[in-house]
């Protein structure tokens, strides 16, 4: 589970989440939830990532979210009688901790340092989802693209900038299309942009950040 604000729980109460949580695991595409199922189940995800999205006009894809290991998802469970209102599907192959809405308050009553990491973990999300949303009205395509790279750098460990860091999921251009906001076409152009400025590196379905002051300027200000 990490990283994330669980892995810094002590390993009983690490323990003690894994007791009382039920264990999933989905194939890439698969679906933890449609936008209509009533919100009965928290998702703790220990290897893989979740993309939220809603459908918008001409019942076209809008990515809300990414999550990443030791992120939750469905914290609409939190709250008796609710719906997920989004659909969650799975970028890779995927496994996750589940708790029910029961099973969590119990666990939460119980142990005041698992409530201080759920809490600093929504409280987390939140704050990047937010970031998100200001960067679609305020940042230019290419500014998107670069902050995206970096947040996924930053969300699955400490990047200073000195080695290559490989990202660990494979997204797909389809992907970064979705999250950024933009199409498939554009971000293959950024991203041939971003390699010969040596930015990073591309394989198959595989991102190699090369540069990161490169990347934090392209984050600022737009290609020219």
């Amino acid at each position: 589970m990490t990283p994330g604000a669980f892995a810094a729980l002590p390993s009983q109460a690490l323990d003690q989440l894994r007791a009382v949580a039920r264990t999933g695991r989905w194939g890439r595409g698969g679906l933890l939830f449609h936008p209509e199922d009533p919100a009965e189940t928290l998702y703790l995800l220990t290897r893989g990532s979740v993309r939220l999205y809603s459908l918008g006009a001409g019942a076209r894809e809008v990515t809300l979210v990414v999550h990443l290991e030791g992120e939750l998802v469905g914290v609409q469970a939190l709250r008796p009688g609710q719906t997920y209102d989004r659909y969650a599907e799975c970028a890779d192959d995927t496994e996750a901790l589940m708790f029910s809405r029961e099973t969590l308050e119990r666990v939460l009553r119980d142990s005041p340092e698992i409530a201080q990491a759920l809490t600093e973990q929504i409280v987390s999300q939140t704050a990047s989802l937010q970031g998100r949303l200001a960067g679609l009205v305020f940042h230019e395509v290419s500014q998107r693209l670069a902050l995206t790279l970096l947040d996924f750098a930053d969300r699955q460990g400490d990047w200073d900038g000195e080695q290559p860091f490989a990202l660990q999921d494979r997204l797909s251009h389809q992907e970064l299309a979705h999250i950024v906001g933009s199409t498939r076409e554009t971000i293959t152009k950024l991203l041939g942009e971003f390699r010969n400025r040596g930015l990073l590196d591309l394989g198959y379905r595989r991102i190699v950040l090369t540069d990161r002051e490169g990347l934090l300027e392209a984050g600022r200000e737009p290609l020219r």
